[in-house]
């Protein structure tokens, strides 16, 4: 401990990161994008990750790539077919969690993803599947998740928004909607639970080049009109966050992470 530190009554453990060796963690939406390489960057640092996800095939072949670095340090992973709109899916999820490593440290509820058209060529059926996953989905995510660690009395609950919640753009009405949903309810979350040991962060993206856009349906221009020149994000780098968030000692809660391209200026 520095002098500095001894006189202003610092712990000396206040400096350090969190060691996630050994935690166990949950990634929902983890075959591909962000939460494929925020499950990755998990396992690097030793945490035991289950990585959830409807496209199994996707997971496996993670699965198998991780394992197949043959490094000691690594995590160990399980696959869980998990549509998270199903109740009954997400309490598997969890249930093959506990069974497997008897914990539960780490949720990230990534899970999710857009539609882009304006609101009088929108298809109610994208509308009610986006809807159905990004905020029931959620909702049932965090319910069954959290549940076991406010049991512990620890856990990082990480929850994956958007710059969307933050600023409306035409042709994303209701994806717009779900992220400021999903914003919403993590707010809520982190005020009912951070007393009991409970972290809660959201992160906010703004551009981030992965499956996402073509999911979405983006026009070509799209994507260049926001970043007006600017280098976008690349899913590593939100996983980089995500792992620095649950780093973070005890005492440390980050409430939201916004997220952007440095010259990303709108949304």
């Amino acid at each position: 401990m520095s002098e500095a530190q001894q006189q202003n009554n610092i712990p000396a453990a206040s400096e350090q990161p969190t060691d996630l060796r050994g935690k166990v963690a949950i990634v929902t939406g983890a075959s591909s994008g962000i939460g494929e390489a925020i499950a990755e960057a998990l396992v690097r640092r030793g945490v035991r990750v289950a990585l959830a996800a409807r496209r199994t095939d996707r997971l496996n072949a993670l699965a198998k790539r991780l394992a197949d670095e043959g490094n000691s340090q690594n995590g160990e992973t399980l696959t869980v077919a998990c549509d998270v709109r199903q109740q009954e899916d997400v309490q598997a999820l969890v249930q093959q969690t506990l069974d497997r490593w008897g914990q539960l440290d780490i949720l990230v509820a990534n899970a999710g993803f857009g539609y882009r058209k304006l609101l009088v060529d929108g298809d109610p059926q994208r509308w009610k599947d986006m809807i159905d996953t990004n905020v029931y989905g959620l909702l049932l995510t965090l319910k069954y998740g959290v549940a076991p660690m406010l049991v512990r009395k620890s856990g990082r609950v990480i929850v994956m928004s958007s710059v969307a919640a933050r600023v409306v753009t035409p042709g994303g009405n209701a994806y717009c909607a779900t992220k400021a949903a999903a914003t919403a309810i993590a707010d809520a979350l982190r005020q009912e639970v951070s007393q009991q040991g409970v972290h809660v962060t959201t992160i906010e993206p703004g551009v981030v080049i992965s499956e996402f856009q073509e999911v979405a349906e983006y026009a070509p221009e799209i994507v260049p009109n926001m970043l007006k020149g600017a280098t976008p994000l690349y899913p590593p780098d939100i996983a980089r966050m995500v792992v620095f968030a649950c780093e973070q000692p005890d005492h440390v809660g980050f409430h939201e992470l916004v997220i952007r391209p440095n010259g990303q200026t709108y949304p």
